[in-house]
């Protein structure tokens, strides 16, 4: 029998949230992102700058990310979450923001996802940045009250530019 649970992450969850992220960007986007950015994709860093967060701190040249949540099928790390304040000046500063919410693709559809979401969010008034033409993303928030609120931006922090737009919930 398949048991999943959700939890708050710890500073010994770092290694395995680093390894969902990198694996399953990798799944997510192989073959439509930039090599550079597939390039800087590095694990034993990601692995560091968790722990670091997880325990309170903030990584030397990264993001605090708010809080965590992992997602734990049979007692493995398959996927998880980070939310915190928004970042967007042009949102009201007590709404939340989805950082990331990252699972494994052999886990997509079973509930990992969405049991993330309402760990990270709740009902709460939300927002979140997901990838142009990431229809498989779009498609699971608009399914859970997302919807575009005409903001876009351009990522340019690997070299070349990442494309998103801004997806809110009331």
């Amino acid at each position: 029998m398949t048991v999943l649970s959700v939890r708050s992450a710890r500073p010994a969850d770092g290694r395995r949230i680093a390894q969902v992220h990198v694996r399953s960007w990798t799944e997510a986007h192989a073959g439509t992102m930039p090599q550079s950015l597939s390039d800087a994709l590095d694990e034993d860093l990601s692995a560091w700058r968790w722990e670091v967060r997880l325990a309170g701190g903030t990584p030397a040249g990264a993001e605090r990310l708010g809080d965590a949540w992992v997602a734990d099928v049979d007692g493995r790390v398959v996927g998880f979450a980070s939310a915190g304040p928004t970042r967007d000046p042009d949102l009201p500063a007590d709404q939340r923001e989805l950082y990331a919410l990252y699972v494994l693709a052999q886990h997509h559809g079973t509930g990992v996802g969405p049991a993330l979401l309402e760990a990270a969010l709740g009902g709460e008034p939300a927002s979140l940045w997901v990838l142009d033409g990431n229809d498989r993303a779009v498609a699971f928030y608009l399914k859970h009250g997302f919807r575009p609120d005409g903001a876009r931006r351009d990522d340019d922090r690997w070299g070349d530019p990442l494309h998103q737009v801004r997806l809110s919930r009331s």
